[in-house]
């Protein structure tokens, strides 16, 4: 506790990046876009956003707002996702080829296997329309929310 306490105090003193006040702004507007913060609300937040000076001074800001799921969180979304269909497709090609080969040892005849192979084949297909239906959303909701963050953009002064 002791040393998580310590590195709030020390992030809270260094100084800030023009960077790190665009973060802070952006994540402001989405927060605003969201209606979690007024329109005078998110101005005053905004222009002390431009002022400040260190971390500490951003990260108070944005300590009565709910953490957002970015993008970043899109995107381990997509890539666990993709993983999981990866995964279960690689056990099909395992399972359902060590069934070939026992099928093709024990002399063949009919060809037993293919029924858990059509099985299999058909959850395995469903869970590849599932995953692309979940990639395509996040990237649109992904879009949607650049999009929103490029309309609503402050111009520059």
């Amino acid at each position: 506790m002791a040393g998580d306490l310590a590195r709030f105090l020390a992030r809270s003193q260094i100084r800030a990046s023009d960077d790190e006040r665009e973060r802070t702004v952006d994540k402001l507007r989405d927060h605003f876009a969201a209606g979690r913060i007024s329109a005078p609300e998110f101005e005053e937040r905004v222009e002390i956003a431009y002022r400040s000076t260190t971390r500490g001074e951003l990260d108070a800001l944005l300590v009565d707002l709910p953490r957002g799921r970015g993008p970043r969180a899109a995107k381990r979304m997509r890539d666990a996702n993709r993983a999981a269909w990866r995964a279960h497709a690689t056990s099909y090609v395992a399972v359902n080829g060590g069934l070939v080969a026992l099928w093709a040892a024990t002399g063949g005849g009919e060809f037993w296997p293919g029924w858990p192979m059509a099985w299999w084949g058909m959850f395995l297909g469903w869970h590849w329309l599932a995953s692309r239906a979940v990639s395509r959303t996040l990237g649109r909701r992904h879009r949607a929310r650049e999009v929103r963050r490029g309309a609503s953009r402050p111009l520059p002064r």
